[in-house]
């Protein structure tokens, strides 16, 4: 019964994300939001990310859809998503307010958006298929 409710307050809280159709842009950015990490656009169902991640640091997610007016991206910073990177650095896991733990959004993407996550790891590149 309890998974039953932590899926459905998943489901609620993040029901409001974006489709993430091919353009769509996912920023990850530093708590005060001034600093960008890193930035992936979705392609042929992949999200590749251009940047090393450094494993638990605090960090908001920003998803813009695909020719979205930068004037806007001002209004969606409100809608940012509060994550840290996990201690391996190969995901990003999402927190909520309405939810305790985190929500893999590598597993998030591959489930309810048919996306494939890809992460450089330390000291590595996209070579390593496990990313």
């Amino acid at each position: 019964m309890i998974d039953i409710l932590f899926w459905f307050l998943v489901g609620q809280t993040i029901s409001g994300l974006p489709a993430m159709l091919p353009g769509t842009e996912v920023r990850v950015v530093s708590n005060d939001l001034l600093t960008v990490y890193t930035t992936a656009i979705v392609e042929d169902n992949n999200l590749f990310f251009d940047n090393v991640l450094e494993p638990n640091v605090e960090v908001q997610i920003l998803i813009l859809p695909a020719n979205v007016d930068p004037k806007a991206v001002n209004a969606l910073e409100g809608q940012a998503l509060h994550a840290f990177i996990s201690s391996e650095g190969d995901d990003i896991l999402l927190k909520f307010e309405a939810m305790e733990g985190s929500l893999s959004f590598r597993k998030w993407l591959a489930e309810e958006r048919n996306i494939v996550l890809h992460l450089i790891p330390i000291g590595g590149s996209y070579n390593d298929e496990s990313n």
